[in-house]
């Protein structure tokens, strides 16, 4: 089975969670998670953009406090030290001293790059999927990071979640990859498959653990032939390749976002928000009636100006009102109580502006985010957490 085959055979355990993704999307940032990718390259469409605002500005709230615990701005969120334990032998003083200097030296070379680099954006943008349709895929190549978005990735585990396969689909135009497609034979019966040189090619990464070496391994395919040079190995405990969850159901292979816990209170906004937008149009509104045995025409009175004398009678003019005031203070009223449990459900309450970032601040914005999302933020803590391998 080949890695477009395979892809295809794992999208139906995906697509249940792919549309849960898309209605939580739609909700909040409607341009995040779309469906799957089409045969060729999709041209603009208008996405529908939701009634209210409280969901997009939930996310962007959520996945900024969770990148400042993560990556804190002009803070080292790493520590490189060496471990007594793993030695068998104490240190001297004078070396510990000069080690931690060099220490000192690399964290600062190594945020100096972070900052320099987009890796920054790439897991900012992680976030907001996990936060939303709670599973991304993150790449570490040598060029950087790269998130992969549901709709473009699919995944199989074992029963105890551990990640075994991993199948992704990307659209490259043809003259990007150049000589790097690969030449069918004529008598080949997929030959027919192959697009012209103007079409975008279906390339997909094939990304298996190896059971004899017990390494990761992984290749890209084109037109169902395997790209030359596309072969590549990774250490188990060490692979580039990170399946990300924020809530993760045993026996499933696929997360759960944040925005499905609070779907419903979402729903419920985006339905009064869109009564009440539609309904105070329809109060704004003014329209007169004027009675048909009245001496006042009625192009008499659209044609006369502010402070006009016209003849007539005040009782043969009225005015319609919607009369509706009492419904939409209810209305009101249930999407504030809405909003505020949204608020606190992404933690939108307790925001500081400053324009530098102390290290007191964020230990409280992990202690925060620790006691709200109850334990999930360790999640994410534990691919920071680096040990460097160590010889007696």
């Amino acid at each position: 089975m080949n890695a477009r085959e395979r892809y295809n055979y794992l999208t139906s355990e995906r697509n249940q969670f792919l549309d849960t993704a898309v209605e939580c999307s739609k909700l909040t940032l409607p341009y995040l998670i779309q469906d799957d990718l089409a045969q060729g390259k999709q041209s603009h469409r208008n996405l529908v953009q939701p009634w209210q605002s409280v969901g997009a500005k939930a996310v962007v709230t959520l996945a900024a406090k969770l990148m400042l615990a993560l990556l804190p701005p002009q803070t080292s969120f790493f520590k490189l030290q060496v471990r007594d334990d793993k030695l068998g032998e104490e240190i001297p003083k004078e070396v510990k001293s000069d080690l931690d200097l060099s220490f000192s030296k690399m964290e600062r070379m190594i945020m100096d790059y972070i900052a320099a680099s987009s890796d920054r954006v790439v897991i900012h943008q992680a976030l907001k999927h996990l936060i939303v349709g709670g599973n991304a895929l993150i790449f570490m190549g040598k060029d950087g990071l790269k998130n992969y978005p549901l709709n473009r990735f699919v995944v199989d585990r074992d029963g105890n979640g551990n990640v075994l396969e991993i199948v992704t689909k990307e659209l490259i135009s043809r003259k990007v990859l150049g000589d790097e497609l690969p030449q069918k034979q004529p008598n080949d019966v997929n030959s027919g498959k192959q697009g012209s040189e103007g079409d975008d090619a279906e390339v997909y990464t094939c990304v298996k653990l190896d059971e004899k070496s017990g390494r990761w391994v992984w290749h890209q395919e084109v037109d169902d032939m395997i790209l030359p040079k596309s072969r590549s190995t990774a250490p188990k405990k060490a692979s580039p390749w990170l399946v990300l969850r924020f809530n993760t159901v045993d026996g499933e292979d696929y997360g759960r976002g944040r925005v499905e816990e609070f779907i419903g209170d979402l729903k419920s906004i985006e339905g009064l928000s869109q009564a009440l937008v539609e309904g105070s149009s329809a109060a704004a509104k003014v329209v007169f009636l004027v009675s048909p045995s009245s001496t006042t025409k009625p192009k008499t009175l659209a044609e006369a100006g502010n402070g006009a004398i016209v003849q007539g009678r005040p009782e043969d003019v009225a005015v319609i009102q919607v009369g509706k005031t009492a419904d939409f203070n209810t209305a009101n009223l249930m999407v504030q109580q809405l909003e505020k449990r949204i608020a606190e459900a992404f933690m939108q309450l307790n925001i500081r502006q400053s324009e530098r970032t102390t290290a007191e601040e964020v230990r409280l914005t992990q202690m925060e985010l620790e006691q709200q999302l109850g334990g999930i933020f360790s999640l994410p803590v534990s691919y920071t957490h680096l040990t460097l391998p160590t010889k007696a």
